[in-house]
Order: structure tokens, then sequence, then C-alpha cells
């Protein structure tokens, strides 16, 4: 709770502020609601507080704006574990409306004060009121290969691709983020030599970034899910669309164990 509360605070700073949440359960829909109604934000919540994954969750939410809110240009997807700057949406906004990309992802700094993609590291504030203005000195016009959540993407291509599919991804948790990238891989084709970037003009914080592989469930499930969805090839494509070198380490060597097999 104490998470939810830094991070739909710093939320409400933002240009933007509507939110829909899906709720995994600990809150009924009421407590969820009166609680979400302390904070200057455009709330809708749904799901029914039944646990049902990160896939039909997240899924589920980008459905009921392209049914509800049609005419949304931009989503973003957030978790609690973050601490958002003023208007920190406004330079990945900037950066879609001028560039030929599907989704941009935003720097972001761990509870170690690491910067990943940049190898840099910062020496965390002592006060969150003090982490608007850190969040803020961090910034750097710097545009690298890699992704990471929070990312914004534009809701007709991420509509076009399909975002989760469920059918294939069956784990509560671990490669969704994956089988979206080769989604928009495919979507752009080969030829354009299109890979995911992260944008250092807006830094959030994110406590704990990347594959949650320790976080309950059986993240196998997604794996073969993500190979069934796309195949060896796929694994091979990751491996050069990510930008991290655990993640090129990891799939090229599942891409060699494929083909050995």
């Amino acid at each position: 709770m104490k998470l939810a509360i830094s991070c739909l605070r710093s939320l409400e700073n933002s240009t933007y502020k509507t939110i829909v949440v899906y709720n995994q359960g600990n809150l009924s829909n009421d407590n969820l609601e009166s609680f979400i109604k302390s904070f200057h934000l455009d709330c809708h919540i749904i799901g029914d507080g039944t646990n049902v994954g990160t896939t039909v969750g997240r899924q589920k939410c980008f459905e009921y704006i392209w049914k509800n809110i049609p005419d949304t240009l931009y989503i973003s997807e957030l978790h609690l574990d973050m601490i958002f700057s003023q208007n920190w949406e406004d330079p990945l906004v900037t950066y879609l409306e001028n560039n030929e990309e599907p989704l941009v992802s935003c720097g972001i700094v761990d509870k170690k004060g690491a910067m990943p993609f940049l190898n840099k590291n910062a020496a965390l504030p002592e006060q969150l009121s003090q982490y608007d203005e850190f969040l803020m000195g961090l910034r750097t016009d710097s545009v690298v290969q890699g992704f990471t959540n929070p990312c914004i993407h534009i809701s007709e291509i991420l509509k076009k691709t399909g975002g989760y599919n469920a059918a294939f991804l069956k784990g509560r948790q671990c490669f969704e983020d994956d089988s979206m990238l080769l989604g928009y891989y495919y979507y752009y084709g080969t030829k354009r030599g299109w890979y995911p970037k992260v944008n250092y003009n807006s830094v959030v914080y994110h406590e704990i970034a990347g594959q949650r592989m320790t976080a309950g469930g059986k993240s196998a499930d997604n794996f073969d899910g993500l190979v069934k969805q796309y195949g060896t090839m796929g694994l091979k494509a990751l491996s050069e669309l990510h930008g991290s070198p655990w993640h090129k380490h990891y799939f090229l060597t599942r891409y060699q164990e494929g083909v050995n097999k």
C-alpha cells in the first residue's frame, strides 16, 4: 500500500491522468474504489479481485480502453513500484509524434540506483519529497536500444498487433513483454531493422525491473507459450531486439538449444 500511495501520488502531476486499474486482489472493488478516490486521478476499476496474472490483467486493460475510451492515442503500462516525475510522459509522447515507432520506453533508475542501458549509478534520495527533483536531474538526451517498463504504446498499433495473447501465455508472469516485442517486430517487418528503444529524456523510479522469474508461478509456462507462438526463430530475433547483455545471452542460448534438439 505504501508503494501504491507513492506511485499514485506522483501520477497526480502527470499530463494525462486517466488510469485503468485491474484489481488482482487484496482489496475488494468497493475498498479499492474508496482508496483511489483520495487521488486526483480519473480511475477506472476492472476485474473482481482475482489474481489472473500479468498477461490477462494487462490485456483486459487494453481491451477496456479500446472499447470504452476509443479516442485514446497512447497507452502506458504502469506498476505500483514506480515513482514518476512531473509530466514524465511528455518527452516520450513528443518522441513518438516525431518518429515512426510503435512504442518507446522510459529511462529508469532502480532501488539500487542503477540506470540500465547507460551503465550509470545514482545515489537515491532519502525522502519521497525529493524524488521529483532527483528524477528530473537524471534526464539526459540519450536514446538507446532496449526495452523496459514503463513504456508508451501507440494505441492503434498495439491493437493491430494484438497486445498479449493468453492462448499462448498461460503462466501468470514472465516473457509477456517479449511476446509483445515480437508482435511489433513482425508488424514492422525485418526490412526496417526495427528494435525497441529507451529514451532517457524522461526517467522514472522502478524499484524492481526486468523479468521477475522468482515472483511466483511457473515462468516456463510463458516461455513455452512464447516458443509455441513464434517458434525458435523468434528466440533468435529476441536476442537481436534486446539491448541488455543478459537478454541477448539468454535468448541466443535458448535459440541454440532449440536448433540442436
